[in-house]
């Protein structure tokens, strides 16, 4: 009877949780559609210290192929490293309009002050918020994003991927947490946006008053907005590669602190909990599926019981297999190629790496993550 139960309980885990995991959830992208009404876009991106990436990447955002018209807004805030003498080297291009934040600014965060100045002297009724650290892997960014914002949507979310000299594991993680928040846009309200690729309505973002309420959170700005803008099923999220953002290599202490400022921020944000329980379940049975397992194998070599090791042994290779299978599938449909053999092992390694940002960030001085002291 016993052997019966355990085996029972062992094959219950390891098809059920495969089947629970984020790769299970419902996606679902929009089509381009290139008879819809398109209107002039600008294109909010604010620098602070990035002369090498004015020069890597500004130059893709002023060569895109959009014949209804486009902008490019940089909002500077006062650098060291010759920002300023970068940005020059770009002023006769007509697309650009170069705006500075004030340096009397003070205790509010300096990149949402960027965004709000940025849309302020937007001439477009259409915004894409990106990132100089970023640039567009085709000419058609743009067109493809417009296309995308039907009369039901009024948020655009594309794709943003590491480029390929960024680490494995960093590249599996965002690309992680984009399947976990991609269902909720097509069938819920979105959470978050972990793409630094976002367009929306630049009417709603001045009558919505921006990030009135968190200007003190010194990050979490692509989170805020779409948090704060997002209606049910109001979003669309689009794969194609012409969407495509493709992110410099961050430094490790900028991957670090990403993190950790996102722990801060979710304290904030609506619908933090309906997302974040199908994910601790995952998590929780992805566990549960390797763990039992290994102790079931234990316990029958400590009794001699061979029927237990063979249970456990082959509840062992069906969830590793199956949820191989799932996850491998899903992310082929992605723009980050990870090896199969791969994603059982970052899998693993990520859930201790939560742990450890959660760690430190209880650790962290909460003053640091505000703009200043109350």
């Amino acid at each position: 009877m016993l052997i019966i139960i355990i085996s029972s309980v062992l094959a219950f885990v390891a098809i059920v949780a495969p089947l629970l995991s984020i790769y299970m959830r419902r996606q679902r992208f929009c089509s381009p559609d290139a008879e819809s009404e398109k209107k002039p876009v600008s294109v909010i991106l604010t620098v602070q210290d990035n002369a090498k990436e004015i020069e890597q990447n500004l130059q893709a955002y002023l060569e895109q192929d959009y014949e209804t018209g486009y902008e490019v807004i940089v909002v500077c805030a006062k650098s060291d490293d010759g920002t300023e003498d970068a940005l020059k080297r770009f002023a006769d291009n007509p697309r650009l309009y170069t705006t500075f934040i004030p340096d009397s600014s003070r205790y509010i965060s300096r990149k949402k002050l960027a965004m709000t100045l940025g849309v302020k002297a937007a001439h477009n009724p259409w915004l894409i918020f990106t990132d100089i650290t970023c640039r567009p892997a085709s000419n058609k960014w743009i067109k493809t994003m417009a296309e995308c914002l039907g009369e039901d949507k009024n948020i655009v979310i594309g794709p943003t991927v590491y480029d390929e000299e960024s680490p494995l594991f960093w590249r599996f993680q965002r690309l992680n947490d984009d399947i976990s928040l991609t269902h909720e846009y097509a069938f819920g309200t979105a959470y978050r946006a972990e793409s630094k690729n976002i367009l929306m309505l630049r009417d709603e973002f001045i009558e919505g008053r921006a990030f009135e309420g968190n200007m003190k959170y010194a990050r979490g700005e692509h989170d805020f907005t779409v948090n704060k803008y997002a209606k049910k099923r109001s979003t669309a999220v689009t794969d194609s590669e012409d969407a495509l953002m493709i992110e410099n290599e961050p430094t490790r202490k900028e991957w670090r602190n990403h993190r950790l400022f996102y722990m801060e921020t979710r304290r904030h944000l609506k619908r933090t909990f309906s997302h974040r329980f199908p994910i601790f379940i995952d998590m929780l049975f992805f566990h549960l599926s390797l763990l039992l397992p290994i102790a079931a194998i234990v316990y029958a070599i400590l009794t001699n019981n061979l029927p237990i090791i063979i249970a456990g042994a082959s509840a062992l290779l069906i969830t590793i297999v199956l949820r191989t299978v799932i996850a491998s599938r899903r992310i082929r449909q992605t723009h980050c190629p990870i090896p199969a053999w791969r994603i059982i092992p970052l899998e693993i390694r990520l859930a201790w790496h939560k742990l450890n940002y959660w760690i430190a960030y209880k650790k962290a001085d909460k003053y640091d993550f505000i703009t200043h002291k109350i």
